[in-house]
């Protein structure tokens, strides 16, 4: 169960990353041709949000069923601030009269929560797109 968390965690990295990468071109496009924030602009962000949730849901079990070491706090700060900051701000964007401004409210919201998510990586030692051995495998550098 904890090696089904840890891969399903591991790899849904991938899918939140490429997700928030999509909704700041579409939000840019939007912001840029002064689209309204409706239609497509909901949609990438109401993605992002849940691959987002779905990782931390994955990534609290995670926690629950393996061993703890220090710089998971560090990892667990940074990613309860990136989903503050895409749930609440992005909320707040919808909120707003004007699209220009919805859509420049949202891609902060999406890019301050992309920088977090690769700081809270990079806070257990890894890179965002680093691929790493799960436990008990043995690598080049272990033998």
């Amino acid at each position: 169960m904890a090696n089904m968390l840890y891969y399903a965690h591991s790899g849904l990295r991938f899918l939140v990353l490429l997700s928030a990468v999509i909704a700041i071109a579409v939000l840019l496009w939007g912001w840029s041709s002064r689209r309204e924030f409706g239609g497509q602009s909901r949609a990438v962000t109401a993605v992002f949000n849940g691959a987002l949730g779905l990782q931390f849901l994955l990534g609290i079990g995670t926690v629950l069923t393996r061993p703890w070491y220090g710089a998971l706090i560090g990892h667990l700060i940074m990613m309860v601030a990136a989903i503050g900051a895409a749930h609440g701000i992005t909320g707040y964007a919808k909120k707003q009269p004007d699209p220009r401004r919805a859509h420049m409210i949202s891609l902060i919201g999406v890019a301050l929560s992309l920088l977090l998510i690769v700081g809270g990586i990079m806070a257990i030692g890894r890179t965002p797109l680093q691929m790493t051995a799960g436990p008990g495998t043995a690598t080049t550098t272990d033998r």
